[in-house]
């Protein structure tokens, strides 16, 4: 019995070793699968926040892609301008000037957007001065794809005309003498109007021209911009860049209707131009440039004759013309020097006399400080040498009446 009792205890005993063994054996077991079973949840969880991640990222993606092809763009023209005659006169006929042309005032402010898209862009600038906010342009454009002829797109709506190169290249920000010659103030007054054109470029020669009111935003009917008849003017510029020398010539045909009159009278509104610029590097200070433009035209463009009955033109059938050329040269990186000299005469036809101008003759310089990159500020002086008006005047033609002398400062800012 004894026997079988220590036998039976010993077995007890190697029973419970073994099971504590086993126990013992399970906990690091256990312990080990606590530590996998939390990792994989933290795994999960990070899975879904990067998926959500993903999904914030390809929205933004898709944002910023939008943003990046809308630019904005513009400028501010803030002057100060004094003028022999000015405003002591304003009320009177023999008056010179008008309120935008001396003392403080706002020349331009301009805000451009532009949405480019695969196939079609969007266009719309507007001038935003303390007598009014305006629309310059606002045009939709399609792009064309061609292997031949580069940049092919057909614009339609207000948009700058297509003639000559103070107008239909320059921007109004970037003009040497702060304005625009004489002849391109009456036969493009304006500079915009509604139309439709095609443009492109072949190698070193471009293009831009089609079908417009005629009148520009300045003339039409009973309203600024609004057509004054149903008759339609070609208007477009081929030019040519080769580096050093651009030019282009210009062609504008149309014609106008005269409602005033019984039976109505229609009149030729054309004009022909020829521009050239060559750059050189004559120097060692900076720069140099050499500009020219001629233009010949019949009938002006502007507003005659009551909304009720007609605005056909200034001038009709009168033809004239004008021409500039503008030297520019840059002192180093900061400073530019600009002179203008320009003659405009608006009828060929007109005889001189001691009472009469036929011609008006202007001389015009600059000096332009560029700060930074987007600041520009100018001193000008503009000098009109024959008469106190354009085309006709009270003195002698011979001689030089100083009374319409103006002085320019000009702060600009860009963005």
């Amino acid at each position: 019995m004894n026997r079988l009792f220590i036998a039976a205890q010993a077995i007890a005993v190697l029973s419970l070793a073994s099971v504590a063994r086993a126990q013992d054996a399970a906990a690091p077991a256990a312990e080990a699968a606590a530590p996998a079973a939390d990792t994989a949840d933290q795994i999960a969880k990070l899975e879904g926040k990067i998926a959500a991640l993903e999904e914030q990222y390809a929205e933004t993606k898709g944002d910023v892609a939008g943003l990046k092809r809308l630019k904005l763009s513009g400028y501010m023209q803030a002057r100060y301008a004094w003028q022999d005659k000015g405003l002591v006169n304003y009320n009177k006929a023999e008056a010179t000037a008008s309120p935008d042309r001396d003392n403080f005032f706002i020349r331009r402010g301009r805000f451009k957007a532009v949405y480019d898209a695969d196939v079609a862009q969007f266009v719309l600038q507007l001038d935003a001065i303390p007598s009014g906010l305006s629309v310059k342009e606002a045009y939709a454009e399609v792009k064309i794809p061609s292997q031949l002829i580069k940049g092919l797109a057909v614009d339609a709506g207000l948009q700058l005309m297509p003639f000559g190169y103070d107008v239909g290249v320059r921007s109004s920000s970037d003009l040497d003498l702060l304005e625009r010659y004489r002849g391109a103030g009456y036969w493009l007054k304006g500079e915009y109007d509604l139309g439709a054109t095609v443009k492109g470029s072949y190698g070193p020669i471009n293009f831009r021209g089609g079908i417009f009111n005629g009148n520009g935003v300045d003339g039409g009917y009973g309203a600024a911009g609004r057509d004054n008849d149903q008759l339609k003017d070609f208007i477009g510029r081929l030019g040519f860049d080769l580096g050093f020398l651009t030019g282009g010539v210009s062609g504008w045909y149309g014609k106008t209707i005269d409602y005033k009159a019984f039976p109505n009278k229609t009149y030729d509104r054309n004009r022909i131009g020829a521009d050239a610029q060559l750059y050189l590097d004559l120097l060692p200070i900076g720069g140099t440039a050499l500009k020219g433009e001629f233009i010949a035209g019949k009938t002006g463009i502007g507003t005659q004759g009551s909304p009720v009955t007609a605005a056909y033109g200034a001038d009709p059938g009168r033809a004239g013309h004008a021409w500039h050329a503008t030297l520019t040269q840059n002192l180093g990186k900061t400073f530019q020097v600009a002179a203008r000299y320009e003659q405009f005469t608006k009828n060929n036809n007109l005889v001189a006399t001691p009472k009469t101008l036929k011609s008006i003759n202007e001389l015009d310089v600059a000096l332009h400080a560029y700060v930074g990159g987007n600041y520009k500020l100018t001193a000008a002086y503009w000098h009109p040498m024959d008469g106190q008006t354009v085309g006709t005047g009270t003195g002698d033609p011979k001689g030089t009446v100083k009374n319409t002398d103006q002085w320019v400062v000009q702060a600009q800012a860009k963005f």
